[in-house]
């Protein structure tokens, strides 16, 4: 058993990892312009700094059970960190595109098996009535971290070079790393288990052949034969993935948690919930350098107010679940979102930078009112013995869904420009339609997201025979 202040030790720098990995999924999103500039890429492909990072983050994450339950949390956390400072480091003295890319994707690799251990850790060592609570306040340090990285960025690139970026977390990443010698304990008794390599071979190869085929369709602005190829290849390779881990003893990723009604519904709505407010810290940077016309450094501070009401919701949205349940706060959280999102589909030139910022506070705020409690409900559903694979699934889940998201949003910002400039609209205005349709895409997933909260019950309860 941990002492209080341990527990606090632990808790604080596992959020400390975590909040910087996260912090880092977003810190490029007001540097993009800035770098396309530099290096000489499309708007489509510097995208893929972010798309990327995430995708190579979802696709590292079914591994992020096995490796808790296989090493010990001090070894696993140190070589995370370590991976994650290696990244930044070839990240920051890139000569080139590709090898930036590199660096980012190596960054993805640590934060895929960094972002699930902290709610899996959690589950664990606080008890079921407690983690409404414990994960509101978590919430606070993982979701701020996204929040304010456009923020940072946009001061950053004003001033200094992007390569910056990247510097300022190598120090942190060390300290990290050295503070983890002493503060992280061993809660998870480590055992060998066989890892099946035709499920990590199946789980990566399928998304990543659906998420680069989604990219080309952004590129290119036609669906061809290959690309509709590529798709069916993927979703027969996901398929075949999902049919195996039903058949193993010890599957990589657990898909028995999703015969929990409570969990799937849970789950989907967190997966929804994120992905379109993860779509939108990318795409909102990208309008107001493009279309307002706002230097990084005013688009970074128009981006504050979203954070700081992040930060102040997150700890209220966790214990008014434990108090009263979801139901109402998921109908008020998803339906003030999906207010807030749909005036986006008609911003333009002339919208003023204040009603963009305030629109995205309370956009912000309101989904995140609903996220943490979202992932309780889901995670109560459970047996003890299923939560560790369950919190990993949801955040497997929401990395891989925020990876789509960015794409098809970045993906129909491109094919909106095009058809705006077919059909003669200058450059401005068909650079705005591409926002349209990509602020509509998003709006669809806050509209999904909306009808189905009214399919939760208040509270749940295991629904897994133990």
């Amino acid at each position: 058993m941990l002492t209080k202040r341990q527990k606090f030790w632990m808790v604080f720098t596992l959020l400390l990892g975590s909040f910087t990995t996260a912090f880092s999924e977003t810190l490029l999103n007001n540097g993009l312009p800035t770098i396309m500039r530099e290096v000489g890429v499309s708007e489509m492909i510097v995208q893929w700094l972010s798309t990327g990072y995430m995708l190579i983050a979802g696709m590292t994450m079914p591994l992020a059970a096995y490796l808790l339950n296989s090493f010990k949390l001090k070894h696993l956390f140190t070589a995370t960190m370590s991976i994650f400072l290696l990244g930044t480091m070839i990240a920051a003295c890139a000569p080139n595109f590709p090898i930036l890319l590199l660096g980012r994707l190596i960054e993805g690799i640590a934060v895929g098996v960094n972002m699930p251990l902290i709610p899996s850790v959690l589950s664990l060592i606080f008890p079921a009535n407690q983690r409404g609570t414990v994960m509101g306040l978590s919430g606070i340090i993982i979701n701020i971290g996204p929040a304010i990285g456009p923020t940072i960025s946009g001061i950053v690139v004003d001033h200094y070079s992007w390569r910056m970026l990247f510097i300022i977390l190598i120090p942190v990443s060390l300290v990290i790393i050295i503070a983890t010698q002493f503060a992280v304990k061993n809660v998870v008794r480590a055992k060998t288990d066989q890892l099946d390599w035709v499920s990590v071979f199946t789980a990566t190869g399928g998304l990543g052949l659906l998420l680069y085929s989604l990219g080309r369709i952004g590129q290119t602005g036609r669906f061809s034969w290959q690309i509709g190829l590529m798709q069916v290849a993927g979703l027969i390779i996901v398929a075949l993935f999902v049919r195996r881990q039903f058949k193993l003893d010890k599957p990589l990723l657990e898909m028995r948690v999703y015969q929990a009604p409570s969990f799937r519904l849970g789950a989907l709505l967190a997966l929804l919930n994120t992905s379109s407010l993860m779509a939108t810290e990318l795409m909102l940077p990208l309008f107001n350098q493009n279309i307002l016309k706002v230097t990084p450094t005013v688009s970074g501070l128009m981006l504050i107010p979203s954070a700081v009401v992040m930060a102040i919701v997150s700890p209220i949205a966790g214990r008014l679940y434990d108090e009263i349940g979801i139901k109402k706060i998921a109908v008020i959280g998803m339906g003030l979102g999906l207010v807030a999102t749909a005036p986006m589909i008609w911003y333009s030139a002339q919208t003023s930078a204040g009603t963009v910022t305030i629109m995205y506070a309370l956009r912000c705020g309101a989904l995140n009112l609903a996220y943490a409690p979202l992932t309780v409900y889901a995670l109560n559903s459970l047996p003890k013995k299923y939560v560790v694979f369950g919190s990993t699934l949801i955040v497997n889940m929401n990395q891989i869904a925020d990876a789509f998201a960015n794409a098809m949003a970045a993906t129909m910002q491109s094919l909106g420009k095009k058809s705006g400039l077919a059909r003669g609209l200058s450059s401005l205005a068909a650079n705005s339609l591409g926002y349209h349709w990509s602020f509509a895409a998003i709006c669809v997933l806050n509209l999904l997201g909306f009808i189905l909260v009214f399919w939760l019950h208040n509270k749940s309860r295991v629904e897994i025979a133990k």
